[in-house]
């Protein structure tokens, strides 16, 4: 039995430690495997006990039903603070003739030895008080005083529950007007479940009804013929039965070593051990396993909802930005104005150039000066751009709004599952961590406008790449630049032969319009540099977005993936859970 108890020791301890290395968000889950794991320890405590040390006897009971003052009758002394107060015992006190006589490590938590007397208990803490008083009693047990389990503070609760838990024997202690209080009554129950000794003690009795009537009820609660022991109050007439005073329960409590080690318990204690193991095992997948088997779900199903967004266009169009110096450098193009736009805008003006005719042919052959006909645009007041960032920024934000659809809302289906009392905003609100700011989107905006507007400002006072290009050639043949003057006369002399000939769509003017026009269009599709820098700006910002919608989706999906533990991890610690039941 000893060889079974140690393999089912470190089946516990091995899969103790697989739940403990788990990736747990903080929420119920989290506590509750917390809770489970301390849990463990205990029961890890009572399956590798050698009964190296005085058994630890825990006495448990409600507010104000006299836990302290039981231990310092007891002992004869005042070691432990007691009050009328509500809830003065805040943490565990066990109280021993040698430090070395408590367990190492025993309730999992640091030990504080305590000089000042009476002691007070400390949350998180076993404070431990050494006494050479009753020095006979302390031999053979340690008394373990414990906070109320009937307290308004929930923490107190959770320390009196982690003593049970870790406790061999217990001193279960009521009052006659708190021995019906139904907070002990699952600690009767799993006293008997895990065969842990117990003695029964009314305090502050003043009647053998009260008495009667609670060993009555304890044998409804699974302890027929539990011996009940009696302290009557201070100023009651009432005295106990012979065998069940304060004398009685001290002799009782000596005897405990004597009767857990007994043989005829060995088979109970086994089986009490085999129930305690399987009850974490229970509570291991009702309570850990299935809300995180649920949450892998929720993470698998949302992280595809999130891969599946789209990302948006980025929606933005510089070309008011470049519109002007587009029109200023056609404006200097040669092309431009040999071309068919240009010509057939002539055309529409041959009657004023025909009014016009002598003058503008004397000059410009006089002077090679031709003649503007074009009335000088208005300074009229650029539109204000968009604001690119903001737009940029909004879109971005519409981005926010859709992922926290899919993670935080009901509606969607999708939102993380939550227990009952847990307050869904502070246990799944993690993911806005890792959002990038809109600022993020702006700058793209702002950069990539930045870096346009300075080739803006750098091609504002350059010549066309046409124009540019025809001037070097024209540079060497003599009277080149009066060529290049003469690009802005064709348009005219074109139209003049036009309307001259007298069938303007006759074949001739067909073939000198289309083969003029085919030419001068080349051209102008070649030098379309400002049409190609702002289609390259509005890639750019659509890539550089796109990027950053990604970028945010991955960290959403990374936050993801930490709220739940890898499906390998969750197959493991199941297999390792169905072994151990085994």
């Amino acid at each position: 039995m000893a060889h079974s108890g140690e393999n089912l020791a470190a089946s516990l301890a091995e899969l103790a430690a697989a739940v403990g290395a788990l990736r747990l968000p903080q929420g119920a889950i989290a506590a509750a495997a917390q809770r489970w794991h301390a849990d463990a320890a205990a029961a890890l405590f009572h399956l590798r006990d050698r009964r190296e040390h005085p058994p630890m006897v825990a006495v448990l009971g409600g507010t104000g039903t006299g836990k302290s003052t039981l231990i310092n009758r007891l002992l004869g002394a005042e070691l432990c603070a007691a009050s009328f107060r509500r809830t003065y015992t805040s943490g565990p006190i066990a109280v021993t003739s040698a430090t070395t006589a408590i367990p190492p490590n025993w309730l999992g938590l640091p030990h504080e030895l305590v000089n000042e007397l009476p002691a007070r208990g400390r949350p998180l803490r076993l404070c431990i008080v050494t006494t050479a008083a009753a020095a006979g009693l302390l031999a053979r047990i340690n008394l373990v005083d414990t906070p109320d389990l009937d307290g308004d503070e929930p923490a107190h609760h959770a320390e009196a529950d982690r003593v049970f838990r870790w406790a061999q024997a217990l001193v279960f202690l009521v009052t006659p007007e708190k021995y019906q209080m139904t907070e002990l009554f699952p600690y009767y129950r799993l006293a008997r479940r895990y065969a842990l000794p117990a003695a029964f003690v009314m305090n502050k009795c003043q009647e053998q009804g009260a008495l009667d009537d609670y060993a009555a009820q304890l044998a409804e609660r699974h302890w027929p013929g539990a011996a009940v022991f009696a302290v009557p109050r201070d100023d009651a007439a009432y005295e106990p039965p012979p065998g069940a005073g304060l004398s009685a329960l001290a002799q009782t409590l000596a005897e405990l070593p004597r009767h857990i080690s007994s043989q005829a318990n060995a088979a109970p204690r086994a089986e009490a051990l085999r129930l305690r193991v399987a009850d974490l095992l229970g509570r291991l997948r009702d309570q850990v396993l299935a809300p995180l088997r649920h949450r892998r779900l929720w993470v698998q199903r949302t992280k595809l909802a999130l891969q599946a967004i789209t990302a948006p266009q980025a929606a933005v169009d510089v070309s008011p930005l470049t519109r002007q110096l587009q029109h200023r450098l056609q404006e200097q193009s040669i092309l431009y104005l040999m071309g068919p736009q240009r010509m057939l805008q002539r055309v529409r003006q041959v009657p004023g150039l025909l009014l016009r005719l002598p003058r503008t042919a004397w000059d410009l052959l006089m002077h090679g000066q031709g003649v503007r006909l074009d009335p000088p645009a208005a300074d009229a007041k650029p539109a204000p751009a968009p604001d690119f960032a903001a737009i940029l920024a909004d879109q971005f934000t519409v981005l926010h709004s859709r992922i926290d659809d899919l993670i935080a809302s009901p509606e969607g289906g999708a939102a993380p599952p939550t227990r009952e009392g847990e307050s869904e905003q502070n246990a799944d609100m993690g993911w806005r961590a890792v959002m990038l700011p809109p600022a993020a989107a702006a700058d793209i905006a702002r950069e990539e406008l930045a870096e346009l507007t300075r080739w803006l400002e750098q091609r504002w006072h350059s010549a066309p790449r046409d124009t540019a290009a025809l001037q070097r050639l024209l540079r060497h043949l003599p009277g080149g630049e009066s060529l290049v003057k003469w690009s802005e006369a064709a348009p005219y002399l074109l139209a003049v032969v036009v309307a001259a000939h007298g069938a303007v769509f006759g074949p001739v003017d067909l073939l000198i319009i289309g083969g003029f026009s085919l030419a001068t269009w080349l051209g102008e599709k070649l030098s379309n540099e400002v049409t190609a820098r702002t289609r390259q700006a509005n890639e750019r910002i659509a890539r550089r977005y796109a990027r950053l919608v990604q970028d945010q989706i991955e960290r959403v999906c990374a936050w993801l993936e930490e709220q739940a533990p890898s499906e390998q991890d969750l197959l493991r610690i199941e297999a390792m859970a169905d072994r151990l039941g085994a």
